[in-house]
């Protein structure tokens, strides 16, 4: 039967015959006893992830159905003006079929500050002083590295999070600069640059100072432009 009883921070699995390391049955099996014997709970433990700069891995104590949830990270604001925010990143979850064993890889997106570079899995560079897009959350059944190189290997991919836009820059406090959010079957728009779809990187900014985003990279504007970068996904 189904087990009635929780444990914090940890989801039920199935169960286990004699020991808590026994033959293991699903919920709902069918099971012969010729004595009499004790089943012990499988629990698995919940594990959170947060950004490091690298790959992470997870290893599946047991073969099961696992829910994945990712969240992409916000875009950054602005240098001179935080009230223009960076777009928020998209959520997905989804579950999956694990063998006991299986590894799976996961990246963790990057909310960068520092002026014209790129966050960490592929949230685009903004201009000047405008506002990087927020690197997007993946997690992949191969260690490829940042999402980008998944490209000719979709197939590896399990899901992603898409990351927010990055704000752009104005030296006029009144201009709202905001960045797009990111996620859905497209993003949602900044005040510059268009959101990204399922299926292609967001549209160039309307000063035509920016670069175009391709899989797994948010677009990223040219060196003092003012420009906020697109998110990674």
């Amino acid at each position: 039967k189904s087990n009635g009883f929780s444990k914090t921070n940890y989801n039920f699995a199935k169960w286990a015959q004699g020991s808590a390391s026994g033959t293991q049955y699903t919920v709902g099996a069918s099971v012969t006893l010729s004595a009499s014997t004790t089943f012990y709970a499988v629990w698995v433990a919940i594990t959170n992830y947060g950004y490091t700069g690298e790959v992470q891995t997870y290893t599946a104590p047991v073969a099961g159905t696992y829910k994945l949830e990712v969240w992409g990270a916000q875009g950054c604001s602005n240098v001179n003006n935080t009230l223009d925010e960076g777009g928020l990143g998209g959520y997905s979850y989804g579950n999956v079929s694990l063998s006991a064993g299986q590894k799976i890889y996961i990246v963790v997106g990057q909310y960068e500050r520092q002026l014209e570079t790129a966050s960490y899995n592929g949230g685009g560079a903004g201009g000047g002083y405008a506002g990087a897009g927020g690197g997007a959350t993946h997690i992949a059944t191969t260690n490829r590295g940042e999402l980008k190189n998944y490209a000719s290997y979709k197939s590896e991919v399990l899901i992603v999070a898409g990351g927010g836009g990055g704000s752009a820059h104005s030296n006029t406090s009144a201009d709202w600069m905001y960045g797009g959010t990111g996620g859905g079957t497209s993003g949602g728009g900044g005040r510059l640059g268009g959101g990204a779809t399922q299926s292609a990187g967001g549209n160039l900014g309307s000063n035509n100072m920016q670069y175009a985003g391709s899989f797994g990279l948010g677009g990223y504007a040219a060196s003092g432009s003012g420009c906020g970068g697109g998110g990674g996904g």
